[in-house]
């Protein structure tokens, strides 16, 4: 089962289990203006949000190794509207792409071959 998450809102511990309210962003009545819909939660208990919170830091770290995404030096820096993180995620969009619109079979099979044996993900087929 797949989920699409577009950006989370809330995140709450209450029992040992960890709420993420998950959103949606739509226009709002005026010129920039940006509601948030609630769009349901993903819940977990406390170990599994910090082995996954574990998994986005080594993604993250990842993408900035293999120059998707790149470090700034100064929190200053750091995009702080809206506008500025959409497009922040649509220049990573397109490096996904540009990535893997040069792939043919081949290149995904060594790929394959070269994932870690230890992963307990699995593969789409």
């Amino acid at each position: 089962m797949d989920f699409f998450i577009e950006d989370i809102g809330n995140i709450s511990i209450n029992n040992g289990l960890v709420r993420i309210d998950c959103v949606r962003r739509v226009p709002g009545e005026n010129e920039g203006q940006v509601t948030l819909q609630n769009k349901g939660q993903v819940v977990m208990p406390l170990a599994a949000f910090v082995r996954i919170q574990g998994a986005f830091g080594r993604a993250a770290e990842e993408m900035v190794n293999r120059g998707i995404l790149q470090r700034r030096d100064q929190a200053n820096e750091a995009p702080t509207s809206d506008e500025e993180v959409t497009a922040a995620l649509e220049s990573f969009e397109v490096d996904l792409d540009d990535e893997t619109s040069d792939e043919t079979e081949g290149d995904t099979a060594d790929r394959e071959k070269k994932a870690p044996t230890k992963s307990t993900r699995r593969q789409r087929k």
